[in-house]
């Protein structure tokens, strides 16, 4: 039997240095039968189009949900994957994915979201409310999980790391383009479930999000536009909050969102004029959104694709891991790129005899980095201080990648 085909749409705009970061880790992930769309403006296409087998829609307008929209109208598998230019997924993504579907009842599925530090979960399993508020669940991170609706609230999917059946999709008629930036998955994911369609959560489909610059915020997350997440608070409300509770959704969005603002005032990201400013604009991209009271469901041009047929991925040497010690750092990373560059998958052990906290990041040329102190952090859960040895420190390391970083254990290179 054949696994799932999936379609796997990536949007990008203004950011092409991520996107070529994003589709050098796609280039990595070990699925059999998968398609790449990137939906892109003009810097981005020509990113996009210099990567072979990736078919590119230039795309030059600024709503998110327009541009998924265009990629899943040219999408020919049977499920289709989001995420984002300033994302990567760990190889093993689109499997993991894929074992969620199995059940034909399941409509829909997403992952773990991990942070800037590539440890940090940034989004789990979630429910959002008719307001659009989140609300964590707590899950074993190991097996899928059939997230269930209770009450008013359904399950919350995040559009760095979902995947949902294409005629589902088209059924529901995709994203709504009133929500330009800002809760468009929710709002979508939020109507399959109130529609009965079945959710699972997938913990060992992760993607790293590192929540690049955008005009919406700066590389440290200060918010540089907030009139879209307004306009599209206001959307949502207007979509699913009951008339009763619209008045109270709306004080306590606005409220929360000027705390927000207020914050980063406050530690210095913004200077007060500009913080003043941005408050007013809440204001105004709230009464905006309230004037988008018609939803217009998507066109799509052509009902039935063509099949993805499985690749024969190219032979490699194996997922390889190689780990530094003493002063050969250099060597390693020099070592790592070169056999990224001849096909392999390579996760570097970089840990030095400090206490600093371990970070994740995969770099612009493909190669797992993992950095930080044997006496450090790991896991944020973890002591400020734990004595361990080297060897120690990666096993921990390796056996929480287990399954994630790999379908089968890393082969260690020998650099004695």
């Amino acid at each position: 039997m054949q696994p799932p085909a999936f379609s796997l749409i990536i949007v990008s705009r203004h950011r092409p240095d991520w996107l070529r970061r994003c589709l050098k880790a796609v280039g990595q992930l070990d699925y059999p039968r998968f398609e790449t769309i990137v939906v892109a403006c003009p810097k981005g296409e020509e990113v996009a189009k210099a990567v072979p087998g990736t078919q590119v829609i230039g795309f030059d307008v600024a709503n998110i949900s327009a541009a998924r929209n265009a990629g899943a109208d040219a999408a020919s598998g049977d499920i289709i994957a989001f995420m984002d230019d300033d994302s990567v997924p760990e190889p093993t993504w689109l499997a993991h994915l894929a074992l969620a579907f199995a059940d034909p009842e399941v409509v829909q599925a997403g992952g773990i979201t991990l942070g800037r530090n590539g440890i940090s979960v940034q989004h789990g399993a979630a429910l959002v409310d008719d307001t659009g508020h989140s609300h964590p669940l707590h899950m074993a991170p190991s097996e899928p999980v059939v997230v269930h609706p209770k009450d008013h609230c359904h399950p919350r999917l995040h559009g760095t790391n979902m995947a949902l059946r294409r005629a589902a999709l088209l059924e529901h008629g995709g994203f709504d383009t009133r929500f330009a930036f800002y809760l468009d998955e929710t709002d979508l994911s939020y109507r399959i479930s109130r529609a009965g369609g079945k959710t699972v959560f997938q913990p060992k489909a992760v993607v790293h999000h590192s929540s690049g610059a955008s005009r919406f915020r700066q590389a440290d997350r200060t918010p540089r536009d907030v009139l879209e997440i307004a306009a599209s608070a206001a959307v949502f409300h207007l979509t699913h909050s009951p008339t009763s509770k619209r008045n109270a959704a709306q004080d306590a969005f606005l409220s929360e969102r000027r705390n927000w603002i207020l914050r980063h005032m406050q530690t210095g990201g913004l200077p007060p004029d500009r913080a003043w400013a941005l408050i007013r604009d809440l204001d105004a991209g709230y009464a905006a959104g309230r004037s988008r009271v018609t939803r217009q469901p998507a066109q799509w041009s052509v009902l039935e694709r063509g099949d993805i047929v499985p690749t024969t991925t190219t032979a490699r040497a194996g997922d390889l891991c190689l780990v530094t010690s003493g002063g050969n750092a250099k060597d390693i990373h020099s070592k790592a790129k070169d056999l990224v560059a001849q096909g392999n998958r390579v996760t570097v052990l970089d840990y030095q005899r400090t206490a600093r906290f371990h970070h994740v990041r995969f770099t612009q040329d493909g190669v797992w980095l993992h950095t930080g102190g044997i006496y450090g952090k790991e896991m944020r859960t973890e002591p400020m201080f734990r004595k361990s040895s080297k060897e120690e420190r990666w096993r921990q390391t390796l056996d929480r990648l287990a399954g994630i970083r790999s379908i089968d254990p890393l082969n260690f290179v020998d650099e004695t």
